[in-house]
């Protein structure tokens, strides 16, 4: 295993803000790096450093000599006009080959044929949609035969079954890689080696090898160790100052070194305290409460609705049915995921069960003063071209939360706006910011659905996190569009998943996962469709499914079972171990190591009821 690329003492600022300092790692060949960490870290910007785009503040990066490099922005961009073929080519014409060449030719043509853009190589890049534009984009980074492939965010503007082919295609491929994504699932399926950056680690980051569930175990323990540092550190702080306060008779010598400890031990405690210190976005969803004891409220009643959008055929138009004869209810428990390929309609379908456009055939019954919170996809409700604050609060410095006034300053700290971004203009704001922003607005429109349109772009994972707590405490219901698969499985209770253009209709799942089994086993046909058959079993309560028996199974049970062969093993290791030290140990140690022997034994027999639990709930 060979060093590809070093990075040393690694500094960047931006503006008067610096974004790391001192980061030192290594990529070798086979590693595939996922690269995480907040907004604002300095994720994109590294990835540039690394890719050679820009320049360190100081430092440096040592390459192999000979190491080709090819970089995946996060918007794929061609030259104008330029078709597939020809942005391949382009690909391999950067990284300095001559595309007459016979090899070179014979690469173009093998990248084309394995990313099955041959059929379309005459075609516009400008026509493709957002999903065949990024393999587009993968194709021109193949096409230069690079040693190390940077991806930024390669799963934006994906749907699930093209975020399912490249997670199948980096998983497979020998490349070496480093990528940023948000995407758990993606990470946790492509990445053997995850690097974060965080100013709370020793030199800016924390890299360890192994999949992101390992490293998010071992994270939670390295901060435990370093909350723990600040506490001891802290009490040594509080007896040094007791100490010189009361003015301790000693040599003068002897004092003033006390002093200079206690001055050191102080910034210490100080730098600890701002690396442990973790701003958490505050969300609250508010609603009208919902009484447990009452059959849940029917907020939509669809019969029989179709609903077809006009889809251009040269100059003429013609319409292109979405979805047929589809019943549905939405209560004001449910908690729906609509799951679909990109221009499937999803979005469509979400405007006209809101009443915003008219469907084809068919009726549709909303609730009495029926309201709806929408969080639209582009995000078109932000206003870029005024600061933050007035997005929020366009008349005043204040907005109103229930029956109470708060200041809007104060309003946005709470979901991590410093005073200095409040009064910025919007468009300065980066991708997450502008996204906790428009969280901000929707907060303030409170209502018994929540309509979600791709929420989770370009947020980090402790604001999902945040996010999915406020939608588990959230009293109304959901309905959510996202192509993050671990935050759509954490949110919903079932899954609608768009069938082919051929025959419109939705899918009903009872997880995400249950769906992507279905996918892989081809079982589509087997699954539940929402039609009139079920409109007697979904009155009562729109989440009950005899055919599709709901199992909450979450991203990190899923991957909880999937690793807990090898955590037996470990722990049964570890049982042997202190059993056969037990066994020769000493009268006066003897007891003590029993004792380890019978924690490691209960240890043992509580992953293996853990194992079965999982296993049932899995149904595997």
């Amino acid at each position: 295993m060979s060093v590809l690329l070093t990075a040393r003492e690694l500094e960047k600022s931006f503006a008067s803000r610096v974004l790391f300092r001192g980061l030192n790692f290594g990529v070798t060949t086979g590693s595939r790096i996922g690269l995480i960490g907040a907004n604002g870290a300095g994720k994109s910007t590294l990835l540039r450093i690394l890719a050679g785009q820009i320049q360190p503040d100081s430092g440096e990066v040592i390459r192999q000599r000979g190491l080709r490099v090819a970089m995946m922005e996060q918007e794929a961009r061609f030259a104008s006009g330029a078709s597939v073929e020809s942005a391949v080519q382009a690909g391999a014409e950067a990284l300095g080959d001559d595309v007459f060449d016979a090899d070179v030719h014979k690469r173009i043509e093998v990248v084309l044929s394995r990313l099955k853009l041959n059929e379309i190589r005459d075609t516009s890049v400008d026509s493709l949609s957002g999903g065949w534009r990024r393999r587009v984009q993968l194709g021109a980074a193949l096409a230069g035969a690079p040693d190390l492939l940077l991806m930024d965010e390669p799963t934006n503007h994906l749907d699930t079954e093209s975020i399912l082919w490249l997670e199948d295609f980096l998983s497979s491929s020998s490349l070496s890689i480093v990528l940023i994504s948000h995407d758990r699932l993606f990470l946790a399926r492509t990445a053997n080696c995850i690097l974060e950056l965080d100013a709370r680690y020793e030199n800016g980051l924390l890299m360890m090898e192994g999949e992101l569930s390992e490293f998010l175990e071992r994270k939670a323990e390295r901060l435990a160790g370093l909350s723990e540092r600040e506490r001891r550190r802290a009490n040594l702080l509080r007896r040094e100052t007791e100490w010189l306060r009361r003015g301790a008779k000693a040599r003068q010598t002897k004092q003033r070194a006390r002093q200079d400890q206690a001055a050191d031990l102080a910034d210490e405690v100080a730098q600890l305290k701002r690396l442990n210190r973790r701003q958490r976005m505050q969300l609250k969803f508010g609603s009208a409460q919902v009484d447990e004891d009452r059959a849940p409220e029917k907020l939509i009643v669809a019969e029989q609705l179709s609903v077809s959008r006009g889809v251009s055929r040269g100059v003429s138009r013609a319409d292109r049915e979405l979805v047929r004869g589809l019943d549905l209810i939405i209560n004001s428990r449910s908690r729906i995921g609509l799951l679909g390929p990109n221009g499937c309609g999803k979005s469509t379908l979400i405007r006209v069960l809101l009443g915003e456009l008219p469907p084809t055939s068919g009726k549709i019954k909303w609730a009495e003063r029926f309201r709806a919170t929408h969080f639209e996809q582009g995000r078109d409700t932000l206003n870029l071209s005024v600061s933050a604050i007035r997005n929020v609060a366009p008349d005043g410095d204040s907005v109103v939360i229930g029956d109470r006034s708060i200041n809007a300053k104060a309003y946005l700290s709470k979901f991590l706006f410093t005073p200095e971004q409040a009064v910025l203009p919007a468009q300065q704001l980066s991708g997450g910011e502008r996204a906790r922003l428009r969280l901000a607005q929707t907060l303030l429109e409170p209502s018994p659905l929540l309509v979600l349109d791709e929420p989770t772009n370009d947020l980090d994972f402790e604001t999902l996190e945040v996010l999915e707590e406020a939608l588990e405490d959230f009293q109304g219901a959901v309905l959510l569009v996202s192509h993050d698969r671990a935050f759509l499985d954490a949110v919903c209770d079932e899954i609608w998943a768009f069938a082919t253009p051929q025959a419109p209709a939705l899918v009903r799942y009872a997880s995400y996962f249950q769906w992507e089994l279905a996918r892989g086993q081809n079982l589509n046909s087997s699954a539940p469709e929402l039609t009139s058959t079920q409109r007697s079993n979904r009155e009562a309560n729109s989440a009950t499914n005899e055919t599709a028996p709901k199992v909450k199974v979450s991203f990190k049970d899923k991957y909880e079972f999937e690793n807990m062969e090898s955590t037996i093993q470990l722990a049964e290791a570890k049982l042997e171990n202190l059993t056969q030290k037990a066994e020769t140990a000493s009268i006066q140690e003897s007891a003590e190591a029993w004792q380890q022997v019978e924690k490691a034994q209960a240890e043992v027999e509580r992953l293996y009821a853990r194992w079965a639990e999982l296993e049932a709930r899995l149904k595997v």
